[in-house]
């Protein structure tokens, strides 16, 4: 008779998304499922914290090794003095060796070298970790915190800005936007689609500064008839995503941003970015870039 299965362990996820949160269920989760890529998007700083803890915690367990030894474990060191299989836990571990602590045993000898071994393992471990964290790209682009719906040249329009925040330029950039819009079959079964939106221009041989990408709400689009009224009902989110080749690094980089009914603004625009009134010089203002004017209310205030 075959034995009834064990249930499978399982936890939560959660992905954010701009404004939007994702909730995973029924994965098999453990800390140590994907260590390495909880070290890639962890930040710089609990990275160092985590390195410090591991450091000083596998340090702490090879003193308690030789404290197990006896005082005789390790030559000069003080009788029952946990600091000194501490501190001499560190030089080996670190494969420093001062000489004034040494091992005195064939047990003190075995732990030694049992814990070199480690420390050379460890170092070359962190060392990846840092090297392969630290040379990863980024696109450093800003996307606009709103995404506004408005008329251009007579035409309603869906529209956004990307910014280039470093001082080098990006190669053939390339932006996309997407729909995630719930459709009802007709059989009534609601499934959520992802719709593609034409973007007027979705290219760019050389991204310098900022650019402007707008997709109209003509009749081809999966938006047609966007009002402040229903976005909530027809839109669950807008991601939008961009590619770039770093002209230093000569490496990819992407970047997105996902925007949600509350992102939207009706019948606002953007504000200038870019001065030019200078002869042969582009001014771009940062600070410009979520500013907007002529917004209408929002869907709490509107009447």
């Amino acid at each position: 008779m075959a034995e009834p299965q064990k249930p499978v362990p399982s936890g939560p996820s959660i992905y954010e998304a701009g404004r939007l949160r994702f909730e995973a269920r029924g994965l098999r989760v453990t800390p140590l499922s994907d260590l390495f890529h909880f070290f890639m998007r962890t930040k710089w700083s609990r990275l160092l914290g985590a390195f410090v803890l591991i450091y000083c915690s596998v340090n702490a367990l090879f003193a308690l090794l030789y404290r197990l030894g006896g005082d005789g474990t390790i030559l000069n060191a003080h009788a029952g003095s946990f600091a000194d299989d501490f501190w001499f836990s560190v030089q080996t571990f670190a494969t420093i060796g001062y000489g004034n602590l040494a091992p005195a045993s064939t047990y003190a000898h075995v732990l030694v070298t049992i814990e070199s071994f480690s420390g050379m393992l460890a170092v070359a471990l962190a060392t990846g970790i840092v090297f392969t964290k630290f040379s990863l790209p980024k696109a450093r682009v800003a996307f606009s915190k709103n995404i506004i719906v408005s008329q251009r040249n007579g035409q309603p329009c869906l529209v956004f800005r990307v910014a280039n925040r470093r001082g080098t330029s990006l190669l053939d950039a390339a932006a996309s936007a997407h729909a995630l819009m719930d459709d009802v079959t007709a059989e009534g079964q609601r499934m959520r689609r992802n719709h593609e939106l034409q973007l007027e221009r979705n290219s760019m041989p050389i991204f310098v500064l900022a650019w402007t990408l707008i997709h109209r709400l003509d009749e081809k689009s999966p938006l047609y008839g966007l009002s402040l009224e229903n976005a909530a009902e027809k839109v669950v989110g807008i991601v939008t995503s961009f590619t770039g080749v770093d002209e230093t690094m000569l490496q990819t980089v992407h970047a997105r941003q996902m925007y949600t009914a509350e992102d939207m603004r009706f019948n606002a625009r953007f504000a200038d970015m870019i001065d030019s009134s200078t002869p042969g010089l582009l001014v771009i203002d940062h600070a410009q870039m979520d500013v907007l004017h002529g917004e209408e209310p929002t869907r709490g205030d509107a009447k």
